[in-house]
């Protein structure tokens, strides 16, 4: 195999004739530079005398001056580059080459797909380096090599500024469906109304946070929360940093049948095989790698994006305090900052619902209490990245053994809903939420 280089007889991917039209319209008409502004910049045209143009136009527009032929001239002499710009007698050619600008977004995004070619062709140059230089640490340069292309790709996808009347057609159309659907949830729906009814499901794009002091409930909450979407037909993905993947299925099983945990665990009892075939079907990815860095998380949850059976609805983080950054951060509470900066960002990326489950501070109590914000562990960035915070603690009064305990809780925030408390009951032999109004609320 021989090395990734460019051919000398072919040059990387451009369109002289467009970037020419581009800086015509730009010169003739001095509204033509907004429309193309935030599409181009001055290193997307290819010709380097393009690029020194552009760039005039572009600092004029910075400094609120007029844009035309007799300015980019005079800013070109002003920095030195009319010369190495072609002169006033290639301004003059732009501007007899282009009658009218009317079609100068069309080529200025043909110009800026030019441009995202040579980036990728960048990319893979740099990526067959990384790989000539045999590194001892695979799964990183793969990292790496994911991280340039997606890199790439988030940038093409960008959206641009919209008018408002696009949105408000998008938001009408939401508004009439749910008219023709009024009791339908606008989300996911966790599968407890007690919950649903404060965030009406949880908003694919959203970072929900789940959080609780250590054995209140909170992992077998949102495994529930996670078996529910899966059973709504969204494909669910549970990266577990906390118990191996074993004992994640033992949960879902105490999930979906009568068995207890304890004996499921012993194999003291018989393995409910309905329940296991009815788990089996749910489109439900686990991975259990400890400490997974926000770097393999992203990397994992693309790929399953892409080969996933069922289109992917929400991630499940069990939990964030476990997770590392794969940086050298200069204390806990900026790479928990990182952390969540990232799980946010992956949500809007992949249009989906992040669950990512925290620890209470020593501060919020044991029981009896209910938790603030403030007692998020090791970060208010938490507090403020989180779209939805759900907190979870007990009741003062032991219950009777064997008894299902109640277990309060509470919507702390909620970006786009109120706020408020609620109730549930946790089977611990099961370890499972239900509603406290009916029985028919236990999961089947």
């Amino acid at each position: 195999m021989t090395p990734l280089t460019s051919s000398p007889e072919r040059a990387a991917p451009h369109d002289r004739e467009a970037e020419r039209y581009v800086l015509g319209s730009v010169l003739i008409d001095r509204d033509a530079i907004y429309k193309v502004a935030d599409m181009l910049r001055p290193e997307d045209l290819y010709v380097a005398r393009h690029q020194r143009i552009y760039g005039a136009a572009r600092e004029l527009l910075e400094r609120r001056e007029r844009i035309d032929p007799l300015t980019i001239q005079m800013e070109l002499a002003r920095k030195e580059e009319l010369d190495r710009a072609g002169g006033a007698a290639y301004l003059r050619e732009l501007v007899e080459l282009v009658p009218v600008s009317v079609e100068i977004e069309r080529y200025a995004r043909r110009v800026a797909d030019r441009s995202l070619l040579r980036r990728l062709l960048a990319a893979a140059r740099d990526i067959a380096a990384d790989a000539y230089e045999e590194p001892t640490d695979i799964a990183l340069a793969l990292d790496r090599a994911e991280q340039r292309i997606f890199a790439l790709r988030d940038e093409a996808v960008n959206a641009q500024l919209r008018h408002i009347k696009a949105a408000l057609e998008v938001n009408y159309q939401q508004i009439s469906d749910r008219l023709d659907r009024p009791y339908e949830l606008s989300g996911i729906s966790s599968g407890f109304r007690e919950i649903d009814r404060y965030t009406e499901g949880f908003t694919r794009g959203d970072l929900v946070v789940l959080a609780a002091r250590p054995s209140v409930g909170k992992s077998s909450l949102s495994f529930a929360v996670a078996y529910n979407a899966a059973r709504q037909g969204n494909g669910v993905l549970v990266f577990s940093l906390e118990m191996d993947v074993k004992q994640v299925v033992t949960r879902f099983l105490g999930l979906t049948g009568q068995a207890n945990i304890l004996t499921l665990r012993t194999g003291a009892d018989v393995l409910d095989t309905a329940a296991a075939d009815a788990l089996q079907r749910l489109p439900v990815m686990i991975d259990d790698t400890p400490g997974i860095s926000v770097m393999e998380l992203r990397t994992k949850a693309r790929r399953a994006m892409s080969r996933a059976a069922a289109p992917v609805g929400m991630l499940i983080v069990d939990y964030l305090q476990l997770m590392r950054t794969g940086e050298q951060e200069e204390n806990r509470v900026q790479e928990i900052a990182t952390i969540t900066r990232n799980l946010k960002s992956l949500a809007r990326e992949l249009n989906v619902v992040v669950v990512g489950l925290s620890q209470l501070s020593r501060a919020a109590g044991d029981v009896g209490h209910e938790p603030k914000l403030s007692t998020l562990r090791e970060s208010g960035s938490i507090e403020q990245d989180a779209d939805v915070v759900v907190m979870l603690w007990r009741d003062k009064e032991e219950s009777v053994p064997g008894a299902p305990k109640l277990i309060k809780g509470s919507v702390a925030k909620n970006r786009n809903g109120p706020t408020g408390i609620f109730e549930l009951y946790f089977e611990a032999e099961q370890a499972r939420f239900f509603s406290r109004a009916r029985e028919d609320d236990l999961p089947v």
